[in-house]
């Protein structure tokens, strides 16, 4: 594919000489109109994103998303338009395709990044209305699978989930709400990740699933749990709520009556005194300070395939840390120590349960723009023998240890709890 050799491309590391946009369809607008043109016929398109909306208001999409698409065996160009409180999906075949870049990149949006298997072209616009196209290397080196019967990620659709609407999401007429679009989006978000957490895990595999959620609250992720694994997995599976507010069980055990979800219950209890019994998956978000390391615990005890908690309110270690004097300076500041002790807490907890023989991962699942509470920490095993190297489960607790000698700390409740586990184990085999 000849992508795009004109002044009005800037290479990486080249001059930023360029030619600016005299008006809608000059210099490196049609520049990047005629690469996206090429990638399509060669073959070579893997995807386009445009941004930064030429109007203003809630009528203005913020951001959209092109993809090829199969339907009815036809490639089409299936554009995601992301709106502030909603999202519109549109197909187009493939012959109107262009038209259809074009119009947009004319009349909606200054920015965009097309990314070909040839070259990413990245067409930026400043205030002044100049337009630059940017070339760099290939992200990707095969174009995406366009395939539109595959296995499709999980995606909440009010059409098909009328808790949505129970809960107070999504309007009477479908809609969702302007006030819970966040909410939506964070919890589709945590869905789409715990797709992808249960592909690598051995949850695939099972015939039926059992998944506890601690202090799941008003349960907007229950339900959406229950939906995922029972409607979108295919995979016949009982989910818990368990939470403190009587009340709020009491409310949401109605709605799964009312929507006849049989196999969806809540029960009102703390973290400390719930007994869960036999487990697949186990959630646990925003469980205050050591509730996290008890609910962490519970689903190492129980043999869960997949523990996901967001940590909340990190208490433990911020009195008993004693930094090295090599770290004084920056610890000294009480913002940074609060800041450390929870980052420190947050990595011996993934570190205690890499020690238990599962492979864990510590990420921020939605931006911090809208919580701080934005950790989550991912504990997999996939028992197929793919979970901590051989001979991880001793370094790892050394390690744990290691870090408890350097700050002084006195107790870690999770690392008490798996001591005191181990304790019990070689009691009974004795």
């Amino acid at each position: 594919m000849g992508l795009i050799h004109t002044a009005s491309v800037v290479e990486d590391g080249m001059n930023e000489s360029s030619v600016a946009a005299s008006d809608s369809m000059t210099g490196p607008v049609a520049a990047l109109c005629s690469a996206v043109s090429e990638a399509l016929a060669a073959g070579t398109f893997v995807k386009l994103t445009l941004s930064k909306s030429r109007t203003r208001g809630d009528s203005a999409a913020n951001q959209a998303f092109m993809r090829l698409v199969s339907i009815k065996g036809a490639p089409h160009l299936s554009v995601l338009f992301r709106y502030p409180s909603k999202d519109i999906t549109q197909n187009h075949p493939l012959a109107s395709a262009p038209a259809v870049v074009e119009s947009m990149l004319t009349e909606a949006f200054q920015n965009a990044h097309l990314f070909t298997t040839v070259a990413d072209l990245e067409l930026r616009t400043n205030n002044k209305g100049e337009a630059k196209l940017h070339r760099h290397k290939p992200t990707f080196n095969e174009p995406a699978d366009g395939a539109h019967d595959r296995q499709k990620r999980y995606v909440l659709d009010p059409a098909t989930a009328p808790y949505l609407k129970e809960l107070g999401i999504v309007s009477p007429e479908g809609h969702v709400k302007s006030d819970k679009a966040d909410k939506y989006r964070q919890l589709q978000n945590i869905v789409k990740l715990l797709d992808e957490f249960v592909q690598k895990s051995d949850l695939r595999t099972k015939a039926r699933i059992r998944v506890v959620d601690f202090g799941c609250g008003k349960a907007y992720l229950t339900f959406a749990v229950h939906d995922y694994f029972n409607n979108h997995l295919g995979t016949p599976t009982e989910v818990v709520g368990v939470d403190r507010n009587a009340a709020l069980m009491d409310s949401c055990n109605a709605i799964a009556k009312r929507l006849g979800y049989t196999t969806l219950q809540f029960v009102c209890s703390n973290v400390e005194e719930y007994d869960p019994g036999p487990l697949d998956v186990l959630i646990a978000l925003h469980a205050c300070d050591t509730a996290t390391d008890v609910a962490l615990y519970k689903g190492v005890s129980a043999g869960a395939s997949l523990v996901v908690a967001v940590p909340c309110c990190q208490k433990e270690l911020r009195p008993q840390l004693r930094p090295p004097a090599d770290e004084l300076p920056l610890l000294k500041h009480d913002t940074f120590k609060d800041r450390y002790a929870q980052m420190l807490t947050d990595a011996m907890r993934g570190l205690l349960m890499e020690s238990q023989g599962y492979r864990s991962r510590v990420i921020e699942f939605i931006s911090d723009a809208h919580t701080h509470r934005n950790v989550m920490i991912v504990a997999v095993r996939d028992g197929a023998g793919q979970h901590a190297p051989r001979g991880a489960e001793k370094s790892r607790m050394e390690e744990v240890l290691a870090m408890k000698q350097r700050y002084q700390i006195q107790r870690q409740t999770l690392e008490t709890l798996l001591a005191a586990r181990s304790v019990r184990a070689t009691t009974q085999d004795s």
